[in-house]
């Protein structure tokens, strides 16, 4: 069990969909996912950024339902396996 609580997670999913959801579709697509993982390497001072091919090949381990976006309890599910 992670050390969060659901209640953590589902907060820091909707802080990740609020300020990464920018066009309120309520899914992160893919242009979407490429700022979100560039700003988390930014802030680990990580020396590269992350390129469409990765953005598409985490796309297709996250998307379990398959429609091409990421949907608030994928991201929730990928928080609590790796939180």
């Amino acid at each position: 069990m992670s050390g969060y609580s659901d209640k953590q997670l589902q907060e820091a999913v909707d802080a990740v969909f609020s300020k990464y959801d920018t066009d309120k579709s309520g899914t992160l697509e893919s242009s979407e996912v490429y700022n979100l993982i560039n700003d988390a390497l930014g802030h680990m001072k990580a020396s590269r950024q992350v390129t469409k091919a990765e953005v598409s090949q985490f796309m297709a381990t996250v998307d379990t339902s398959g429609d091409g976006k990421i949907q608030r309890a994928e991201l929730m599910e990928i928080f609590k396996k790796t939180l």
